[in-house]
């Protein structure tokens, strides 16, 4: 099934890189409405949550593929991710054991050992963990945003209201 997803995942991907440049190129022209800035800052928050979504469902499609290659079929064992061990680490390897939080494979050892397996995982981990981020911090931002120009429209209604003498 996250096989499937990764492919839906990776068919999205083109549409999100093209829905970001024709942001990024209408953020440059002129004639942009006098909010642009918190509305950008508001719309790259949810691109960098779809972001880190899709490169998760990659991610968990990844490393079920790798999964299902190591349980069936001529060729199979050692899994896919496990053959880049060392001679003497390869053979002593009992089997495989996949992660999908966080994203990973392990090849297990006949002493009870685990081993990480190759595979792009690591970098899929590191780049959905910093598109939530900035995810988060935008839309941190955001708020602070707002927080500013509250403070900053009512100390200008302050100043604006004039003082009675008694």
């Amino acid at each position: 099934m996250f096989v499937l997803l990764m492919y839906g995942a990776m068919l999205a991907v083109p549409v999100w890189v093209i829905a970001v440049a024709v942001k990024l190129i209408s953020v440059a022209v002129p004639g942009r409405r006098p909010d642009w800035a918190r509305d950008l800052l508001r719309w790259s928050a949810g691109m960098a949550a779809v972001a880190a979504v899709l490169v998760y469902a990659i991610g968990l499609g990844s490393v079920q593929w790798d999964a299902s290659e190591a349980e069936s079929g001529a060729g199979s064992s050692p899994a896919a991710p496990c053959r880049s061990l060392p001679p003497g680490t390869l053979d002593r390897l009992a089997g495989h054991e996949p992660s999908y939080f966080p994203l990973g494979f392990d090849c297990l050892l006949d002493g009870g050992r685990a081993v990480e397996g190759s595979g792009p995982y690591g970098l899929l981990n590191a780049l959905a963990a910093a598109f939530a981020l900035a995810a988060v911090l935008s839309l941190l931002a955001v708020g602070f945003l707002d927080e500013f120009r509250a403070r900053r429209q009512a100390k200008a209604g302050q100043m604006a209201v004039p003082r009675e003498t008694a």
